[in-house]
């Protein structure tokens, strides 16, 4: 594909080859970078433009991207999901559906599973492409989409979850929640499938704890009812018998997964992202990116890395975090400290998470572009 090819005759790529950052198209300020980082890219591709905007953007990316070893997997709101050979940068299959895809692609077992903007949830053959079912959710699931344990979960604009059965795409149980009259941020969370449970929040703020064979709620708590914004946007993740949940000006919240109670909490705003290594979280949020104490939610560092910039959910390496911003591209942190190792621009927003394999990560930007580099770095377990 001769698109792939050419980028060693593109100026902004020759400077990525040689580690140096261009200047962004946005005119935001780059940080400073507190020291050089290895990195090269290796190719990448230009999805064709798809059926036109979504959510008043060209387009606003709400699906992402997953490296499997050898393809990788990309939906785009442009209405298209396809894998791409990562030897060759030349596509393996395309799947065309006229339709912004909202989330995914997840990848279970020999399956791909996304959302559409119309509320469809597919599963995907992962050699071909091909439609294996269909599930119609009503109206759209917008960033959250789990699948694990053989359940799909995910929760629409309509506050409802949905439980699937991962094989067949038929409904193990539904469950809802009046929606929200306030004022909502970004998308829904996807929900946590962790230890025969189903961990589910919402736009008006409240957690949920779901028996994961029925959806028989064994708890439910409402964080932050005074918030300005009361919406749960970034993913649960558990830890032990430690919840760690956000609401969305009502900061993060390490919740007793017996029973919902807090045990600590943080004011953080916008919070999009917790994940965790060993005894630290790491946040990415609107008002930058945080390392805590995952015992008492102290903060370890912050960088703010851009004022309210819109930050991407994190992938953690054992040298480096890694972040997609809003403003001027993907970003590379020292883990240890926070300081900023390395900017790359490329050319325009980021809303959706890079993906990361031992050695690589791939990334794709608001203009339905996606990249893949070297990194001399490996995921953290």
């Amino acid at each position: 594909m001769t698109k792939c090819q050419v980028f060693l005759m593109c100026a902004a790529c020759a400077a990525l080859l040689t580690g140096c950052a261009s200047a962004p198209s946005t005119q935001i300020e780059t940080p400073p970078r507190a020291a050089q980082f290895d990195i090269a890219l290796d190719w990448f591709y230009e999805i064709e433009p798809g059926f036109g905007k979504y959510l008043g953007a060209t387009p606003l990316e709400l699906g992402g991207v997953k490296d499997i070893g050898l393809i990788t997997l990309a939906a785009s709101s442009g209405g298209k999901v396809l894998a791409i050979d990562n030897a060759s940068a030349r596509q393996v299959w395309l799947k065309d559906f006229e339709m912004p895809v909202t989330a995914g692609p997840v990848v279970y077992e020999n399956g791909v599973f996304v959302a559409l903007g119309n509320g469809s949830i597919l599963k995907l053959n992962l050699k071909t492409g091909e439609t294996v079912w269909h599930y119609e959710a009503g109206v759209a699931v917008e960033n959250g989409l789990s699948v694990a344990d053989g359940i799909v979960a995910c929760v629409n604009a309509n506050n409802r979850i949905f439980a699937i059965d991962e094989k067949t795409g038929t409904l193990k149980w539904r469950k809802e929640r009046p929606r929200s009259q306030d004022f909502s941020m970004y998308g829904q969370s996807a929900p946590l499938i962790s230890d025969e449970m189903v961990y589910a929040g919402y736009s008006d703020g409240t957690v949920v704890a779901y028996a994961a064979l029925n959806g028989t709620a064994l708890w439910s708590r409402e964080l932050a009812p005074n918030a300005r914004f009361k919406d749960v946007d970034a993913p649960p993740i558990r830890v032990g018998n430690t919840i760690f949940v956000a609401s969305s000006s009502g900061g993060i919240y390490a919740l007793s997964a017996d029973d919902g109670q807090t045990l600590w909490q943080r004011d953080i705003y916008g919070i999009s992202s917790i994940r965790h290594f060993q005894d630290s979280l790491y946040i990415s949020s609107q008002s930058g990116i945080f390392r805590l104490n995952r015992i008492t939610g102290d903060t370890i560092w912050q960088n703010v890395v851009q004022k309210e910039a819109l930050i991407s959910p994190l992938v953690l390496g054992k040298n480096a975090i890694y972040a997609a911003v809003q403003k001027y591209g993907l970003i590379v942190l020292d883990r240890a400290n926070g300081d900023l190792m390395h900017v790359i621009d490329m050319g325009s927003d980021f809303t959706s998470a890079p993906d990361f394999m031992p050695g690589v990560i791939t990334a794709m930007s608001n203009r339905s572009t996606v990249y893949r580099y070297f990194v001399d770095d490996e995921p953290v377990r």
